[in-house]
């Protein structure tokens, strides 16, 4: 606890082991094959040690929400969620000897994207790999918008709009308007909301009353697929097979 502006701000400090299995029931059905759940759980581990040094002399060094990964309090714990953290205790993924940025999403669509196209991080490990989610109805999704909700998202007209740049995963990156302006594409989905844009795979066509978007996937695209890794697990995949498939080049290490 600490004074912050006219209140208190509450820190819960938790053990990592402890925090990782009611993250990995926050931020994956804990339905899925174990092997995924490890998968997740090492992916997890690694992303929170890493930002847990960025931030060593800060007040607090993780936040709850999808700023930094999803934390639901012990309630989100499961046996399952335990199972997959105790069987991968101390494991976290390495590049150089140093933990990597180990980025993860629900929904690649397909093809992940490169960290520099999705996060703006130039990073060896976050490199486009073909994905099994692709094929999962899962990875679908469309949108409705009308003319007067873009305008409000956006602060001007919608009539007009069209993709008019993609990165090499076909990722839109540039939006084009009718009065001849043009927004980027991560400023366009933030704008349009995260779960109706779902990701920056898509289509777009003009309906009478606004505009249909129809794309892939589900987040940024970057690092471990998270339903791509239940894919493969499912394929009889083990977790180290999944995470070097999708983080290529980052080495298991066992930390403690």
């Amino acid at each position: 606890m600490r004074p912050l502006r006219e209140g208190l701000q509450l820190i819960n400090v938790i053990p990592l082991e402890d925090y990782l299995a009611a993250v990995l029931g926050s931020e994956m059905p804990v339905s899925f094959p174990p092997e995924a759940l490890k998968a997740q759980a090492v992916a997890a581990r690694t992303y929170a040690l890493q930002k847990k040094l960025d931030a060593y002399s800060n007040a607090f060094h993780l936040g709850s929400s999808v700023l930094h990964q999803v934390y639901g309090g012990v309630n989100r714990e499961d046996p399952r969620t335990r199972a997959a953290v105790d069987a991968t205790r101390g494991q976290v993924l390495t590049y150089e000897l140093a933990p990597i940025e180990a980025y993860f999403h629900a929904s690649c669509g397909g093809r992940t994207e490169s960290g520099q196209d999705a996060l703006h991080r130039d990073l060896p490990y976050l490199q486009p790999v073909d994905c099994p989610c692709g094929r999962l109805p899962a990875s679908r999704w469309s949108a409705s918008m009308s003319d007067a909700e873009i305008k409000a998202a956006l602060k001007r007209p919608a009539q007009g709009m069209k993709i008019t740049a993609r990165t090499s995963t076909r990722r839109v990156t540039r939006v084009t308007l009718g009065d001849g302006s043009s927004v980027d594409g991560v400023e366009l989905r933030r704008r349009l909301g995260y779960t109706r844009l779902k990701s920056l795979d898509f289509e777009v066509e003009r309906t009478d009353q606004g505009y249909q978007f129809s794309g892939r996937g589900y987040g940024h695209g970057a690092g471990l697929c998270q339903w791509g890794a239940k894919a493969l697990a499912d394929k009889g995949r083990g977790y180290l097979e999944i995470l070097t498939h999708y983080y290529p080049g980052a080495e298991l290490q066992q930390l403690y």
